[in-house]
């Protein structure tokens, strides 16, 4: 019995010891990198093992939580996603180097891995060569031309907007601004890129509406679950691409699946995104034994034009929704700016692209909106190789993230930051600007490549709507614009609620 007794107490140890050697090499394993921006005398807040300093950050408000970061460890710290070092950068120079002068060593954003060829083939996630040829064969879907010719499109759905408008000025005499700004550009998206009208957007079993909104604010993003492809990008596909890629993303592959299958069958010209990006993509082309072929096959061309018609939604639906909320709360603060605004609308005449050609005042005030609210809370790009900069060691794989609330409050950037004044963009204030502190659509050959087709949606709407309602202030309009908590990817206004009445002159 003794002998049996030890043998168990012998086994007991061993296995206490085995499993706390393990605990400790994956410890080890764990806290390695830890050393990385220490060693390189980079401050930065201190990481736990497994999550870094990604812990609880599901439970605040991302861009004050970015700005506490910038003000409590300067213009360049170290941060850590898990075990995975990323530098935290608000210096214009240092951002020059990255986003513009020393691009090729910058190329690439967040390596996420997703099985989803779609979800891979977007120009947003391709990475090296297949971006570059993605990219370079869509630019053209975005000249200033085809941006014209939708431009009429555009406007038609904001005078639809302006019509809603009137019945919620008469009947309520406030409005939700997110609500209806969201149904806009979803409006625009169907009749632009899809070359679909939907005549029920906005309303309660709306599934265009509803499964665009839970792809963007997913209730994922309030868990410990919204940091796993930041800390172990692989696990997704452990786990399951639909825990991320979520119903509603597959309703719009589905649907722009379905559409292009319907257009290879027919001949009717619809001059929306998907005919003309599914025309640039397929002229593209590659040199073989001095003769120049197609890319891509027809099966490749058809996930490419898949792949930026969903991101092409995704990209213009929310952030654009976002920034019209934004601009409409701020004007709402600020009458004398809106009656200035309303007054060069007037002198403007007609709204049309040609109007919107020489017209600075309102791109002052877009600019400053989207200083104030930028609609993306943090640009980022990933070091493909080993590079030095300013005695800074970055070794490849490192992440370099700049917060851009953090960014477009420093006082160092802008003076009276709090402060919603559009005359900062004036020609003469904006030549006085480094133009690497105002990043709202990223910065350099990797930007964002429907940036003017947002700008002119926005402008369109804008014009359209101020020319006609006067927005203010009522009880429920906080002082100050508050964003939903969550890890999110694009800014959630809450309460964006305004007073509207007609305009009389």
């Amino acid at each position: 019995m003794d002998n049996d007794a030890s043998l168990v107490f012998n086994n007991l140890i061993s296995s206490v010891f085995i499993a706390s050697l393990i605990l400790f090499l994956l410890y080890r394993y764990m806290t390695s990198t830890f050393t990385y921006f220490s060693e390189r005398g980079i401050p930065g807040p201190k990481p736990i093992p497994i999550f870094g300093n990604l812990w609880g950050i599901w439970r605040v408000s991302l861009p004050q939580h970015d700005q506490n970061l910038v003000k409590k460890y300067g213009k360049i710290f170290g941060y850590f996603d898990g075990s995975n070092p990323s530098l935290w950068v608000t210096d214009p120079e240092f951002i020059k180097a990255i986003f513009v002068k020393d691009f090729d060593h910058f190329t690439n954003r967040r390596n996420i891995t997703f099985e989803s060829k779609v979800v891979r083939r977007m120009v947003s996630s391709a990475r090296g060569q297949e971006w570059k040829d993605i990219r370079s064969s869509i630019t053209p879907a975005f000249t200033t031309g085809k941006i014209k010719r939708m431009s009429v499109l555009i406007k038609a759905c904001a005078d639809r907007l302006a019509i809603k408008f009137e019945t919620i000025a008469t009947s309520q005499g406030k409005l939700d601004a997110k609500i209806q700004f969201s149904a806009f550009t979803m409006d625009v998206i169907a009749r632009c890129a899809f070359g679909m009208t939907i005549d029920n957007l906005g309303e309660k079993d709306d599934p265009f509406m509803t499964k665009a909104k839970a792809i963007f604010n997913p209730p994922v993003n309030r868990t410990p679950l919204a940091v796993i492809p930041f800390i172990y990008p692989k696990l997704i596909s452990i786990l399951g691409e639909r825990v991320f890629l979520t119903e509603g993303f597959q309703f719009f592959i589905k649907l722009l699946e379905n559409l292009i299958q319907e257009r290879n069958m027919s001949k009717q010209k619809y001059q929306d995104f998907v005919e003309v990006a599914q025309e640039t993509i397929t002229d593209y082309t590659k040199e073989v034994d001095g003769q120049s072929v197609p890319k891509w096959n027809s099966e490749e061309i058809n996930e490419i034009v898949i792949a930026q018609s969903v991101l092409f939604l995704l990209a213009g639906f929310d952030t654009t929704a976002t920034t019209l909320t934004n601009t409409i709360f701020l004007l709402a603060l600020n009458p004398e700016i809106q009656n200035r605004l309303h007054e060069e609308i007037e002198n403007k005449g007609e709204i049309s692209h040609e109007m919107l050609i020489d017209f600075p005042y309102i791109d002052q005030v877009i600019n400053e909106a989207l200083r104030v609210y930028p609609p993306v809370p943090r640009v980022e790009r990933e070091c493909n190789k080993d590079v030095t900069y300013n005695g800074i060691e970055i070794k490849k794989g490192t992440m370099i993230t700049v917060p851009t609330f953090a960014l477009h409050y420093d006082p160092d950037n802008y003076a009276d930051p709090e402060t919603f004044n559009p005359d900062r963009w004036s020609n003469d204030n904006k030549a006085e600007r480094n133009p690497y502190t105002f990043l709202p659509f990223g910065m350099g050959p990797r930007n964002c490549v429907g940036m003017r087709f947002a700008l002119e949606e926005i402008k369109i709407a804008l014009c359209t709507i101020v020319i006609q309602f006067r927005f203010f202030p009522v009880r429920e309009t906080p002082e100050k614009m508050q964003f939903e908590k969550g890890f999110i990817q694009v800014t959630q206004p809450i309460n964006a609620i305004v007073g509207i009445e007609r305009r009389t002159t």
